[in-house]
C-alpha cells in the first residue's frame, strides 16, 4: 500500500516513462523519486508510531482498571473499618466510583503478589473460614460490579444480625 495519491502517483510514472529525461528547473525523475521514497519512509514510521501509541493506550485503559478495582476494593474495607467513624464514613459515602469495566482475557500486566492474594470484597472473613468479629456482624459490604456476574449490584453479610432475640420465637 502506498502512501502517495493517484495524482501524485500518475506524475511519477510520467518521469519515469516518457518524461524521464527531461529536467525542468528544479524537477526531474531522480528529485521525484527521492521525495517519493521520502514520504514513503515517513508514513512508514507514522504506522509504526500509530500502532506503538495504541498498544501504550492498550496498557494505559489496563492500568487505569486495575487502580479502578483496587480503589473500589479499597473503599469497600474502609467503609467496614469505618463503620463507627460517622465522619469517615461520611467522606467514605461522597466518594463515587465509576463502575468497572468487563474483565480483559488477555491481560499482560500482572498484579503483585500480595494483590493477587487479596480477597475480594466481602469475603474477607468468609474465605478463611474463619468467624468475623462481633463488630463487623452486620456489616454489609457492596462488591464491585466485576466480582459479580452480570451487571446487578449485590449485597451480602458477614455474619449473623447482633439482634438474634427479635429475629427467633421467645
Amino acid at each position: 500500500m502506498t502512501s502517495l495519491s493517484a495524482p501524485v502517483q500518475a506524475v511519477l510514472e510520467l518521469f519515469q516513462g516518457p518524461l524521464s529525461d527531461v529536467r525542468f528547473a528544479d524537477v526531474d525523475a531522480a528529485g521525484l523519486a527521492n521525495l517519493a521514497a521520502e514520504v514513503e519512509g515517513a508514513a512508514s514510521a507514522v504506522t509504526q508510531q500509530e500502532a506503538q501509541l495504541s498498544e501504550l493506550r492498550q496498557t494505559l485503559a489496563e492500568r487505569q482498571e486495575a487502580l479502578l478495582l483496587l480503589a473500589q476494593r479499597a473503599v469497600a474495607y474502609a467503609r467496614v473499618y469505618a463503620e463507627h467513624d460517622e465522619a469517615l464514613t461520611e467522606k467514605l459515602a461522597s466518594i463515587t466510583l465509576p463502575r468497572a469495566g468487563k474483565p480483559r482475557r488477555a491481560s499482560t500486566a500482572k498484579a503483585p503478589s500480595a494483590e493477587a492474594s487479596a480477597p475480594l470484597d466481602g469475603e474477607v472473613a468468609e474465605s478463611a473460614g474463619a468467624t468475623p468479629p462481633a463488630d463487623m456482624s452486620e456489616t454489609v459490604v457492596d462488591e464491585p460490579a466485576s466480582a459479580v456476574a452480570g451487571s446487578r449490584k449485590t449485597k451480602r453479610r458477614l455474619g449473623p444480625p447482633r439482634d438474634t432475640a427479635q429475629s427467633r420465637p421467645s
